[in-house]
């Protein structure tokens, strides 16, 4: 192929072929006739086709997440030496820039996914076509926490009095203990865990259903070219608007693929985590097209 049907080298088969595979641009599902089963049979053929450079990307990418991880607890660690307000500084300053190198690796392996799902080859170069997008990743990080902040609290406050309810504790007893040991012997067994699955319950729930849009960010934020984090976030909430349900099977099922690699003597979790994030991608592109969705 020239370099125009193939995409500057990108594609594996030229555009009549994608065409007939239903692959390249013609992704072939949307909001309208996806299922999990479908999307699991996509995302398996693509991962077959560039399985080994998606585990190659996958391993890069967590070398960039435990980059961005050790920065944060090296610059955390200043902070506690250096103690006062500068602690509370350095410790924004570690979180902030922990974003800053996680994001260009969460959004360059969504790119690279995006394309793999889409018929193209996984380049490893894409994984570095992000960085221009980074304060859009790191502000809609700072939203996402005032998002869930009050919802947290909220829950924690309901949690705290459905514990108090249920296992017969008072606050002031509560807000002593020290151990889960020492919360065990004030209560029955029983009781402790009807108070436990109670309040899981209780922070699960509201957190699941808030965090769903939020977790499709950044991958929508990979497949923009220039964009808008207030915009992009309001789509997401639109993109899972009556699809919550078939959204949480799907992201259980990769999410449970991804805890069996782990142990499976964890070498396995690295092409795992590449299938897991292309079908990730499968799930954004068919959440993401199809009919007009209601702001």
């Amino acid at each position: 192929m020239c370099d125009i049907c193939g995409e500057q080298g990108t594609q594996s088969q030229c555009p009549t072929c994608r065409e007939r595979d239903g692959q390249g641009r013609a992704f072939p599902m949307d909001r309208n006739n996806w299922t999990i089963g479908g999307l699991f049979e996509v995302s398996w053929a693509a991962f077959k086709r560039e399985w080994v450079m998606l585990t190659v990307c996958a391993l890069l990418f967590l070398m960039g997440v435990m980059l961005g991880g050790a920065v944060s607890e090296v610059l955390k660690l200043v902070g506690e030496k250096m103690g006062g307000a500068a602690s509370v500084v350095f410790i924004l300053l570690g979180t902030v820039l922990s974003w800053v190198v996680q994001g260009v690796a969460i959004m360059g392996m969504m790119r690279v996914c995006l394309d793999v799902i889409q018929g193209q080859r996984a380049d490893v170069g894409r994984l570095f076509s992000q960085v221009n997008k980074v304060g859009a990743y790191v502000v809609s990080n700072l939203l996402a926490v005032a998002i869930f902040l009050p919802i947290i609290l909220l829950c924690f406050a309901v949690m705290v009095g459905a514990f108090v309810a249920v296992a017969g504790i008072s606050v002031s007893d509560l807000s002593s203990v020290s151990d889960v040991k020492q919360l065990m012997e004030m209560t029955q067994a029983s009781v402790l865990l009807v108070a436990v699955g109670l309040c899981v319950l209780i922070v699960a729930v509201p957190s699941i259903w808030i965090g769903m849009p939020l977790a499709l960010v950044s991958v929508a934020l990979a497949d923009t070219e220039n964009p808008k984090v207030i915009d992009t976030i309001r789509k997401c909430f639109g993109y899972v608007k009556g699809q919550r349900l078939s959204m949480f099977g799907a992201a259980f099922l990769a999410t449970l693929i991804l805890m069996v690699s782990v142990f499976l003597c964890c070498l396995p979790v690295i092409p795992a985590m590449g299938f897991f994030y292309l079908l990730f991608a499968g799930l954004y592109l068919s959440l993401s097209r199809g009919e007009q969705r209601e702001s």
